[in-house]
């Protein structure tokens, strides 16, 4: 079957068409799969690292790393302690109050909890195992210790007192803090780590027994099981049925300060943003209106010559660019020239200057040089006659080599 006849001089119409939702998605297609691919990549990765090692703060029970303390927790519920994992001082609170007679394990690494927060969590049990505390938690739970620094005898440290738990665990793997207590406090003192310091001191204060515990060791994963660590930690903390494990967290900060970003800003901040947010949207679509729709016009095209010459005639023009212009001209004029005289591709357009000179004698070489190079014109009419004189210039060399 032939194709219908076209009419002579005429183009066949271009088809407008509009892009449709799958020959986008056809087109975007590898991209897509992409995203779909890092999506499903990055979901795999927080499912795993959010199951796979519960917290990561230190002498967490929900934490398998090595200075975290899992292992300790699960050795307590088989000896059937119930250990409560609390959170935040709430949390404490209540765990305590639901089981009375409770032992509180307690260690705030973080420094989340405020001098009064700390007085309320000293206040929450009678008996409190307190896990390598600073100044402040010194100061709320066990006001007769004070801190002694860095402790000098680490490897196979002796009990040294007579306090059940330590006598149980004989020797110790210590590191960490060591503590002292004033002579007249009646105070505890286990596995000396230097003249006066301990790694384990047992206080009587108002709010009840307090055991300051200084072996890093004795609670993490890493160190449980070195000498008598393991026996030390399950006396101290399995001595009653229920063991509340509170370890603040960053819930327990006070807010101090202003709510959200909104009351930072002045009240005109937000309708601006929504006014702006939709200035653009409107834009963008009346913007994208005007566009159209897609023409499909088959490649290559064809653009004249003459088309291109008056484009970037009106260009200059409009532009004011004389100069540009007549040099423009002057190229192709130096161009042709070369040709005309036989020249190289490559020769210079002081050569070709020096070449005219000799073929058109009569000629002044200053003149051949302002028209080829050195003349600047100042409006319309200089260009035109400066275009009529290189015409004119190339149809003298032309007779002279070609008579």
């Amino acid at each position: 079957m032939s194709a219908p006849p076209v009419e002579r001089g005429t183009a066949p119409r271009a088809e407008a068409t509009t892009p449709t939702l799958r020959g986008t998605a056809r087109r975007w297609r590898f991209w897509l799969i992409l995203a779909a691919v890092a999506v499903v990549g990055l979901l795999v990765v927080a499912v795993a690292s959010g199951t796979g090692g519960g917290s990561r703060a230190p002498y967490s029970i929900t934490n398998t790393a090595p200075e975290g303390s899992k292992a300790l927790a699960e050795v307590l519920r088989q000896q059937s302690v119930d250990v409560i994992q609390a959170d935040t001082l709430d949390e404490a609170r209540a765990a305590v109050k639901a089981a009375p007679g409770a032992t509180l394990a307690f260690a705030d690494p973080g420094g989340y909890l405020s001098d009064e927060r700390l007085d309320e969590a000293a206040e929450l049990a009678d008996r409190v195992v307190l896990f390598l505390p600073g100044f402040n938690e010194l100061r709320a739970f066990a006001p007769g210790v004070s801190a002694a620094g860095a402790p000098r005898e680490i490897d196979g440290v002796d009990a040294g007192c007579s306090l059940p738990a330590a006598v149980r665990a004989g020797t110790i793997i210590g590191g960490g803090r060591s503590y002292r207590a004033a002579v007249d406090s009646g105070a505890e003192l286990c596995f000396r780590s230097s003249d006066d310091a301990y790694y384990v001191v047992r206080t009587e204060t108002p709010n009840g027994t307090v055991t300051v515990l200084g072996a890093t060791d004795v609670l993490s994963n890493r160190g449980i099981t070195g000498a008598g660590n393991a026996a030390l930690a399950l006396s101290l903390l399995g001595e009653d049925d229920t063991l509340v494990w509170y370890v603040p967290t960053a819930y327990d900060v006070e807010a101090d300060g202003p709510a959200d970003i909104a009351s930072l800003t002045p009240d005109w901040v937000t309708p601006v943003l929504l006014l702006t947010v939709f200035t653009f949207l409107a834009a963008a679509i009346w913007r994208g209106r005007r566009l159209g729709a897609l023409v499909v016009e088959n490649l290559p095209v064809t653009v004249r010559s003459r088309e291109t010459m008056e484009g970037r005639a009106r260009l200059y023009a409009r532009a004011g660019a004389h100069t540009h212009a007549l040099d423009s001209l002057r190229i192709g004029t130096i161009t042709r020239l070369s040709s005309i005289l036989g020249l190289p591709r490559n020769a210079t357009v002081d050569e070709v200057i020096t070449s005219v000179a000799a073929v058109l004698p009569a000629r002044p070489l200053s003149d051949i040089q302002s028209v080829l190079v050195a003349a600047v014109p100042s409006n319309e009419a200089d260009l035109v006659s400066y275009s009529d004189r290189l015409l004119e210039l190339e149809s003298a060399v032309t007779r002279a080599v070609r008579p």
